[in-house]
């Protein structure tokens, strides 16, 4: 298999995943470059950042149609992640790789046992003249995230718009996913003035992720918020663990 298929079904699998639940679909597409189409782990969390501004676009766009979409956190918190996006990215590099892995399956676990609680807040949360203060606060962590380990930031978005800023399920991770378009788009081009995206990649995640990503987002939408909340919590779940866990070494 050509390593351009290798990036199709990449961005099949994580545009898919990441639509259906908001996060953008690096939690599965950075894994999969790194042990499947062997990037090394700076260049796989530079190049996601690519699959997930498409990733963000695509699904939001099916989200938006069926008004799961909370625009005016979703503009607050963008804007705001653009200016740490470009920040966290410039300085990316100079984070050990072994640290990056740790610090990235520690989000993946944290968010993982949010989603898998299920913690019921819709209706309550931040409101009045926090609402916006707070929306900020978060873009600027988004934002970071996005640059420094090339993921959406949605891993964390989704849990505090639900838990702390009340929203349902469903309309977390549309504004989730339109969030991290702007940030994404900062991040990647800091990235590829500084070469570090895989250009053979490129073409094959941007299409796999379209593809995935339509579908993802309109299946999210036909099932309920806890099967949807459980299954992914499982799946980044193990994903993180396989991040902090030490790797067996092999038997001689």
């Amino acid at each position: 298999m050509s390593l351009s298929w290798h990036a199709l079904i990449i961005g099949l699998a994580g545009g898919f995943f990441g639509s259906m639940v908001g996060l953008g679909g690096a939690v599965v597409m950075i894994p999969l470059m790194t042990g499947w189409a062997k990037l090394s782990q700076h260049k796989a969390h530079a190049t996601s950042l690519i699959a997930v501004v498409f990733t963000g676009l695509v699904g939001a766009w099916a989200y938006a149609g069926d008004g799961k979409l909370d625009w005016g956190i979703a503009v607050v918190v963008g804007v705001a992640a653009v200016i740490t996006s470009i920040i966290a990215a410039a300085y990316s590099t100079r984070v050990p790789a072994a640290l990056l892995k740790k610090v990235f399956g520690g989000l993946l676990v944290a968010a993982a046992i949010l989603l898998i609680s299920g913690l019921e807040v819709s209706g309550t949360g931040i409101g009045g003249a926090w609402r916006i203060p707070s929306a900020l606060l978060l873009g600027l962590m988004s934002g970071t995230l996005t640059g420094l380990l090339g993921i959406g930031g949605g891993a964390f978005v989704v849990p505090l718009l639900v838990f702390a800023f009340g929203l349902p399920q469903h309309i977390a991770q549309g504004t989730s996913l339109a969030v991290m378009i702007p940030a994404g788009i900062a991040g990647t081009l800091v990235h590829a003035r500084a070469g570090r995206l895989d250009p053979k990649l490129a073409v094959g995640l941007i299409i796999g992720v379209a593809i995935g990503a339509f579908g993802g987002g309109k299946l999210a939408l036909l099932t309920p918020d806890r099967p949807l909340q459980i299954i992914f919590g499982l799946i980044l779940l193990w994903t993180g663990a396989r991040y902090l866990l030490p790797k067996r070494k092999p038997i001689p």
